[in-house]
């Protein structure tokens, strides 16, 4: 089984908005597909889930949708990743 390198929590996060807004594009969000694509225990996603609630980046734990804070976020987290790229600096 491949190992898959360690993320931070910026990463988890950016991974996470980024799935939740894919998802939230194609309709009804099914956890056990999040946690998949995320590559994350189920307690461990729910735990993460949790903390992106408490921080305001999403809301209602059952639809999970993208607040507006969420959104910003996301993109912020896109031009970091951008930027990066540009200077030749990886980010896995």
């Amino acid at each position: 089984m491949k190992q898959i390198a360690r993320r931070d929590r910026l990463k988890i996060y950016g991974d996470l908005l980024s799935i939740l807004y894919a998802e939230n594009k194609e309709g009804k969000i099914v956890l056990t597909r999040i946690q998949v694509q995320m590559r994350v225990p189920f307690d461990r996603l729910k735990t993460y889930i949790s903390e992106l609630i408490d921080l305001g980046l999403i809301q209602d734990e059952t639809s999970l949708k993208l607040t507006e804070k969420g959104k910003q976020y996301l993109a912020e987290y896109k031009k970091v990743l951008d930027f990066m790229k540009r200077m030749g600096i990886t980010y896995k």
